[in-house]
This record gives C-alpha cells, sequence and structure tokens, in this order.
C-alpha cells in the first residue's frame, strides 16, 4: 500500500515527535521485521519478549526503509529519513492495520478454535482461490504481530482469511475490532491454552467473542460441539456437522487403508486421503464458509476431493520401510491426542508411542496427562517412551493400572538411542 500524504500518515499514527520530515517520500507499506523489510517500507521498532526492534533501525535504514516508527528517539549521522515517535509502538501497529482493513475493504474470514484453525484456513483458501484473489496468513502466524504482518502484505486479493488464536482472555476480541470479519468460523471448543484461559467455559466466552463485534457477522459453527451450540446471540448462524439438521452435513460410509469415505448432504462423494475422520469438520466448515460466497457445493465437494495441503504435525502418516508413523506432535492437545489413539488402535501391528508434554494446560497439566493411561492401554500401545516434567504422573498412572512396559527419558537423544 503507498501513501503519500504525510499528513494522512500523521493522522493515522499521531507521533508525538516527528523528526527529518524534510526527507519524507511515498512509503510503500509496512514491515515489522528488518530481515524482510523492502525499499519503501516503513520500519516499526518493536520491543519483543527476547529481542528490541530498536536496536536494527540502522539495518532497517541500509535496506531503504522510508520511515522509522519507535518509542524513543535514534540518533544516527545521516539517517535521513523522517522519523516517528510514538507513545506505543504496538498501538501504532493496530491502527496501521484499521487503516489498512478500511481503505482496501475486503471480505474478511476470521477462523478459531481450540483446534483445526489452520487446516480450515488451508482449505478455505484452496476452495476459493479458484475464483477470487486470496489472502491468508503464513503458517500459523495468528497473533497480533501475525495477523497485522498478513494486513500489511495485503494488495489486491479481494478475500482476506485470517486464523485468530489466543492464550489469554481478550486477545480474539481485540483482533476481532481489527479486522471487522463479515463471515467468523469456529471449529471447536476443547481444552487448550488452560494455562491463560483457565476454563473451557472462558475458552468459549473468548472464541465466540469473535461474534460480537460485526452485528450482522456470519457465524459458521460446528453442531457437533456441545459448547457451540449454545451459541444464539448472532442474528446469521450456518451450522455444520453430521446431523441432517445442519446447513451442510456428511455420513461417513467407509474407509480402506489410505482413504475414508463421506457422503456430503446425501449426494456428493468425498474422499479423505487419511485415516483421521476427524478432519471431516474442517472440510465441512470450509466448504460451508466458501459456499456462503456463492459456489455451489457440488463444486466446492468436487474440488476438495483435490486437496492435498495437510499441515505438518498434524495427524500425518508416513510409512519408512516397514514401520508406520502417526506424526500429532504439533501443538498436541487432549482432545487430538486421543484422535490419534482412535487411528492406532485399528491397527494390528505392534505399536509404540512416544510422548511429550501438552503444554499451556494450566493447573489441570497433570489431570489431562493421567487421563490419556486408559485411552493408550485400549489402544493397544506394547510400549510407551515418555519425556517431560507431565508425562511423569502419565508414567505414574500407567504403572498404578498394572501397565509395565513404560520409559521415563531426560532427552530426544535417550528416547531414540532405546529405539534402535
Amino acid at each position: 500500500m503507498t501513501i503519500s500524504d504525510f499528513t494522512l500518515l500523521k493522522k493515522i499514527l499521531r507521533p508525538k515527535r516527528i523528526y527529518n520530515l524534510y526527507y519524507f517520500k511515498p512509503v510503500e507499506g509496512f514491515s515489522l521485521d528488518s530481515r524482510t523489510l523492502k525499499k519503501g517500507n516503513v520500519f516499526v521498532a518493536l520491543k519483543g519478549k527476547y529481542k528490541d526492534g530498536y536496536q536494527f533501525i540502522k539495518e532497517a535504514k541500509e535496506k531503504g526503509a522510508s520511515l522509522i516508527i519507535a518509542e524513543r528517539e535514534f540518533f544516527l549521522d545521516g539517517l535521513k529519513i523522517p522519523y516517528f515517535v510514538v507513545e506505543d509502538s504496538l498501538e501504532a501497529i493496530k491502527k496501521i492495520t484499521r487503516y489498512i482493513i478500511k481503505k482496501k475493504r475486503p471480505f474478511v474470514y476470521a477462523i478459531t478454535g481450540s483446534v483445526g484453525k489452520t487446516t480450515t484456513k488451508e482449505m478455505l483458501c484452496f476452495l476459493l482461490e479458484e475464483k477470487f484473489k486470496v489472502h491468508k496468513n503464513y503458517h500459523t502466524e495468528n497473533n497480533l504481530l501475525g495477523v497485522a504482518k498478513t494486513v500489511f502484505d495485503l494488495k489486491d486479493e479481494k478475500i482476506l482469511i485470517l486464523e485468530l488464536g489466543t492464550n489469554s482472555l481478550g486477545e480474539i476480541r481485540d483482533l476481532s475490532e481489527l479486522i471487522f470479519p463479515k463471515v467468523g468460523i469456529i471449529t471447536f471448543i476443547k481444552p487448550t491454552h488452560l494455562e491463560g484461559l483457565k476454563t473451557l467455559k472462558n475458552i468459549y466466552e473468548e472464541k465466540t467473542s469473535l461474534l460480537k463485534v460485526n452485528p450482522n457477522i456470519k457465524a459458521v459453527l460446528n453442531k457437533d460441539d456441545p459448547y457451540l451450540r449454545k451459541v444464539d446471540f448472532c442474528k446469521k448462524i450456518y451450522w455444520f456437522g453430521k446431523s441432517k439438521d445442519c446447513h451442510l452435513y456428511a455420513r461417513f460410509l467407509k474407509r480402506d487403508f489410505k482413504n475414508s469415505f463421506f457422503l456430503i448432504q446425501d449426494k456428493f462423494l468425498l474422499k479423505l486421503p487419511l485415516q483421521f475422520e476427524g478432519f471431516i469438520f474442517n472440510i465441512l466448515a470450509a466448504i460451508l464458509g466458501a459456499h456462503l460466497k456463492g459456489i455451489s457445493f457440488k463444486k466446492l465437494v468436487k474440488r476438495m476431493n483435490n486437496f492435498c495441503r495437510y499441515p505438518w504435525g498434524r495427524m500425518e502418516m508416513k510409512r519408512i520401510k516397514r514401520f508406520f508413523i502417526l506424526n500429532d506432535a504439533y501443538n498436541s492437545n487432549p482432545f487430538s491426542f486421543k484422535e490419534s489413539l482412535k487411528i492406532v488402535e485399528r491397527f494390528p501391528q505392534q505399536k509404540i508411542a512416544i510422548i511429550g508434554d501438552m503444554l499451556e494446560l494450566g493447573e489441570k497439566s497433570i489431570y489431562y496427562h493421567k487421563i490419556l493411561a486408559s485411552t493408550l492401554i485400549r489402544a493397544g500401545i506394547k510400549y510407551c517412551l515418555l519425556m517431560g516434567k507431565f508425562t511423569f504422573y502419565l508414567k505414574e498412572e500407567l504403572k498404578r493400572m498394572g501397565y509395565k512396559k513404560v520409559f521415563h527419558f531426560s532427552s530426544h537423544k535417550k528416547v531414540a538411542q532405546f529405539i534402535k
């Protein structure tokens, strides 16, 4: 985005002090990272947990930054670019984000939920990009900085798909106020990020706050989730799930070694190239969301049969020689862990589970690790190899239940040595 008018930039940011105004030139976009900054970008120096963007102002200048935004002065001989001193760099980022959304007016989809956000985002993008120019978050960049970075990179795309993450109360509401979504998709309410959110009720309140900013938002919700079924405050709710009273529903047909088969709306055959049927909820959310842009269910299901962008580390099945490996290691949680064990339970071969800590479960961390014991035994796991602070309690629970082949290790290297 090009801003040629200095007074407009001043109006957006309301800086405390301005230096080197004489050198002002039209700015070409915004950057939070000096490593990826392009010539003509405004560089916003932000103080992070580990690094302070203030330290990279010189590098940004050398790369061709057109203007600097920071919370304190920076004096460098020959700087010769405008320099805005602001009260709060984060607030400056929010102001820029709001301005770009207001100016470019993309059709915004916002996706949140305890699990399945990234997969749903990738599926929705895949379904829409055949007909529209689409822009989305990169990987899981779903906090304020990730959302801002995505908006900063918006060009002429008409549709913007934003995955919104949270680990503390109020984050989803703040992000929603920045982007003002027209469609809000929520996948599941499950026990994740309890360290910051504390309770399932808080998770529900936090996730559904996405739907409380735009009074005309179209909500796309999972009717199979008991918490989401409580939502009744939106004017327009579109339900997906496995029952026929949903706007979009799926019926499981069969599975073979590589695929699972579903019938959508009792009409359209969908082949899911995975053993994990749980992805059907992501698929339904994406199809229903895309349908709101006028694409028929028939066309969407047909295109969905060609989808292959399943994110790494989420129910990822691989075969290496005589071994089958199911990788669900990315930010695992109690819900996805139990779902992955349902797949493992089907295989008659000898099974080994390698388990690390599930993080951000707060005061219930010990509880959620211990309750996995019965699921592991039911899945027929022959060896349990554990590593981490909280898996120690899982080991104790397994032993209490009479399971003997459980081992706890202090490092990845020792786990690998044991397997060899």
